[in-house]
């Protein structure tokens, strides 16, 4: 769905929400990618629980805000409308799967973390089809 949302969009007068989704997409993708690390280089032991829980927290953080700031674009088009829609729910996928990191490993709970992996790869390559759009 998220293709062909994407490949409709081609033409249309709304370039400018186009571009914002691909950089937003592109700086959501790094901070799914950071948590997604973090949580296989502790299941590897190469990572200590405290610099881990750091790192999603800013992660989590950053993520928040790179969503937010996306929140407030003002789709022009029924096309633009559809990847403003699009866009958001996959950051908000994201946004729900750092979260529960971050909680799991707040709780030292690194099997519920691991649990995040599969959400944290599919909104990783959501994400990254995403942030193709501008290039």
């Amino acid at each position: 769905m998220l293709t062909a949302v994407i490949l409709a969009g081609c033409g249309d007068p709304d370039q400018k929400l186009r571009d914002n989704a691909a950089q937003t997409a592109r700086t959501a993708a790094s901070e799914v990618n950071t948590t997604r690390l973090v949580v296989e280089q502790l299941q590897a032991h190469r990572l200590w629980p405290q610099p881990a829980r750091r790192m999603v927290d800013d992660a989590e953080k950053n993520l928040g805000k790179t969503a937010d700031t996306f929140s407030t674009q003002q789709p022009s088009t029924e096309q633009s409308a559809r990847l403003y829609e699009q866009v958001s729910s996959t950051l908000d996928d994201a946004v729900a799967a750092v979260t529960a990191v971050r909680i799991a490993l707040g709780n030292d709970d690194l099997a519920a973390a691991e649990r995040q992996l599969p959400a944290l790869r599919l909104s990783g390559r959501d994400l990254d089809r995403v942030g193709e759009l501008a290039k």
